[in-house]
């Protein structure tokens, strides 16, 4: 009796909450619509920008206890004339209200969720933003729905994208909330909130992303802000940025120019801190190695934030006794440590902005490592490098998984001491204020390797070069590959002119030597479409000598601008029968136009020299050339011998009869004009004379000229007279 007594009890309670909430949730959804309506109406007459919804629904269940009113397709546009693309869009907006207060005819809104949708927030270069210009108001009023009140006791935020741009900067930060909580307690003179969140964040400078590429990060703190002092108080509280956790306290004073004094601090038995701030694509590449060791980072921001401040910031961080072990087989870089420290100085900008990593040290299975970083001055870069390393490579591709470099061996020495001053805005100025202090010598001893590029392997190369001052030298470099040998050394008269792109005349010149070199075997790669060069060439030797500057090489559109001198080149050839020797050349090339001043040699016994002009070269790297190329050339001879220029492979190709003609005294000069239309439309020739003698065929050839016309496949021949 009594059990039964109990269930009627039950029953009776859920049946008048449910009565209950029926009839809040009719009176809820009788007066939606006006009470809405009538707001939008209202916010839409006094903002200056634009509000819409496409539908209200009542949602008993979403935000249980609370009662929310689903905002369906809530858009927020920057003001009634563009209503194309929205500040805000969101899919739902649900507004909570206590279950309890409907009753009194109060609607008290306690909750707000936000789902589904993104939010564009530009601040411009004034330090506006266009979300505050969108909700700013026309004029004072107070909105008339007066039982409509703001209570907010939660706030969350589910699967909606953030951005922000300050154009002043062009700093874009991007933040993709998978979701975020906060619950708020309000008091006369304090908001207490609790932050729970989860979040993507990427920053963007210019076009570059920066180490902030979709970092995951999960924030867990607690804030109290005061009404009475405007500041916020930040509890110890936790960020977590992808596998690092990080410790984070501090305030805000809001009434002070947004006056910081933030402290971060975190530090691991491995490397997880530093990971976190790596590429997402080297994470993968770091996560297959072991590492140990006492890491730390200590960070403080204090001082003004806004209305042109900028806060202090210094962070410390390093590493002790720690190591890297690749987990696939063990090879291990130990006893590694740094220090480092990050400042923004006293100015609190770029200019007075320092980096350092001090004391780095390693040490591989055989060898060392060792070195220091120091860059001051952000705005124009003075950079301090000490390095010193020796190493064997063979450890280096098993400790990296080289895949691409088989059998890796030798060994490489590098000492360097570097000093350089950047002028970002003008890089050609930072030559100037260098002074000797460049200073690098690397030694390479029995190198060798095979790549799956490439079909040939490098059997041995060593090389030793230097830097002192703005020089670089190369003592030697020496290369077996396949069956085919190159010896190399030389000069860079100013290496730092090249490394910033200035217009500085740089003088390089190399000497070149090669007992044998297998044309076809180096160029022989199996690949389709690619035939080998069948060619041997014994004793090649080659002086050159290049005079430009490093910004018209390589910003050039076309060829490399400046002048190219070819000084003794020798070479006897296998196939080609016959030796090159004396070989000399002077090339200048300008942008549009090539000049041949001297090009001569001889080839056995037969000799030339040749001289020319070529006029608009640029049409000939277009994609489809329209214009005109003109071409002066110059060519004499005291003697050619056919046979010496026209035999390959055991084969003549001159005619038999004049196999073994002779020509001496042989002078030609001419024109050739050739016309481009989408492409090669045709070519006129011009020969001003030809003068020559023949020995088996004694004639002599005196004043011959004409004209000679090539189109479409048709051959035209004018005025072409000369003596025999």
């Amino acid at each position: 009796m009594l059990k039964f007594r109990w269930q009627r009890i039950l029953l009776g309670i859920c049946l008048a909450v449910a009565i209950l909430f029926g009839v809040i949730t009719t009176t809820l959804n009788y007066k939606k619509d006006q009470i809405i309506n009538d707001l939008v109406q209202e916010l839409n007459a006094d903002f200056v920008g634009q509000i819409s919804l496409k539908d209200v629904q009542i949602s008993p269940f979403a935000n249980f206890p609370y009662i929310s009113i689903d905002l369906k397709e809530v858009k927020v546009f920057q003001d009634k004339n563009s209503l194309k693309t929205p500040i805000l869009d969101l899919k739902d907006l649900y507004v909570g209200f206590d279950l309890w207060t409907i009753l009194s005819g109060k609607y008290n809104i306690k909750l707000l969720k936000l789902k589904d949708g993104y939010l564009h927030i530009v601040q411009d270069v004034n330090g506006n933003f266009n979300i505050a210009k969108a909700l700013a108001t026309k004029s004072e009023t107070e909105v008339s729905s007066e039982a409509l009140h703001l209570d907010l006791q939660k706030i969350e935020i589910s699967d909606v994208e953030i951005d922000k741009l300050n154009e002043e900067n062009n700093i874009l930060i991007d933040v993709k909330i998978s979701k975020a909580k906060s619950k708020l307690k309000l008091s006369d003179t304090q908001t207490s909130f609790t932050l729970d969140s989860k979040f993507l964040l990427t920053v963007i400078k210019g076009v570059d992303t920066t180490l902030i590429k979709n970092k995951q990060f999960e924030i867990d703190t607690k804030l109290k802000y005061s009404d009475v002092s405007q500041i916020l108080n930040v509890d110890p509280s936790e960020i977590r940025l992808e596998d690092a956790l990080f410790k984070m306290q501090g305030n805000m004073d809001f009434d002070n120019d947004m006056f910081l004094d933030l402290r971060f601090e975190g530090a691991k038995p491995n490397f997880d801190l530093f990971i976190a701030f790596a590429p997402k694509e080297l994470v993968p590449v770091l996560k297959n190695y072991d590492n140990q060791g006492k890491v730390y980072f200590d960070c403080s921001i204090k001082g003004k934030s806004i209305n042109g401040h900028n806060p202090k910031i210094d962070a410390n961080f390093g590493c002790s006794e720690a190591y890297f072990a690749n987990k696939i087989n063990n090879k291990k870089l130990d006893k590694l440590q740094f220090k480092g420290h990050f400042t923004n100085g006293e100015a609190r900008n770029a200019s007075t902005s320092q980096f350092s990593i001090l004391n780095f040290g390693a040490r591989p299975e055989a060898g060392l490592f060792s070195g220091s970083l120091v860059v001051r001055n952000f705005d124009s870069p003075d950079i301090k490098l000490k390095l010193i390393s020796d190493f064997q490579l063979d450890f280096l591709a098993k400790f990296l998984n080289l895949e691409s470099l088989k059998n890796l061996k030798g060994s490489v020495k590098l000492t360097m001491n570097f000093r350089d001053i950047i002028d970002l805005e003008h890089p050609e100025r930072s030559i100037e204020k260098l002074n000797e202090s460049y200073f690098t010598e690397l030694l390479v001893k029995d190198l060798s390797f095979s790549s799956p590029d490439y079909h040939l392997a490098v059997k041995d190369l060593d090389i030793s070069t230097s830097v002192r001052g703005t020089e670089a030298k190369v003592d030697y470099f020496n290369l077996k590959i396949g069956k085919s040998d190159i010896s190399v050394k030389g000069k860079i008269s100013d290496l730092p002119a090249i490394l910033h792109h200035t217009d500085k005349l740089v003088v390089t010149e190399l000497v070149v030597n090669s007992k044998y070199l297998d044309i076809y075997e180096l160029t022989n790669t199996g690949k389709k479409g690619v035939e080998p060069v069948n060619e041997q060439i014994e004793n090649f030797r080659a002086n050159l000598l290049f005079k430009s500057s490093a910004k018209s090489i390589l910003e050039s559109p076309n060829l490399p601008v400046g002048e190219f001198f070819i000084d003794d080149l020798y070479a006897k050839m296998k196939h080609y029968p016959h030796t090159l020797h004396d070989f000399e050349a002077d090339v200048m090339i300008d942008k549009r136009d090539l000049r041949i001043i001297d090009f001569k040699g001889e080839i056995d016994k037969s000799d030339f020299h040749f001289a020319g002009k070529l006029f608009n070269y640029d049409l000939w790297f277009m994609d489809k050339p329209l214009g005109d190329t003109k071409i002066e050339f110059a060519l004499d001879s005291r003697l050619l011998q056919l046979a010496d220029l026209f035999s390959y492979g055991g084969e003549n190709y001159v005619p038999k009869d004049y196999r073994y003609e002779e020509l001496s005294k042989l002078n030609i000069h001419g024109f050739a004009d050739l016309h481009f239309n989408n492409g090669l439309r045709s070519t006129d020739l011009y020969i001003d004379h030809i003068d020559a003698k023949m020995k088996v065929h004694p004639m002599r050839f005196e004043n011959f000229s004409g004209r000679f016309h090539l189109e479409d496949h048709n051959l035209k021949v004018e005025k072409f007279s000369g003596k025999i």
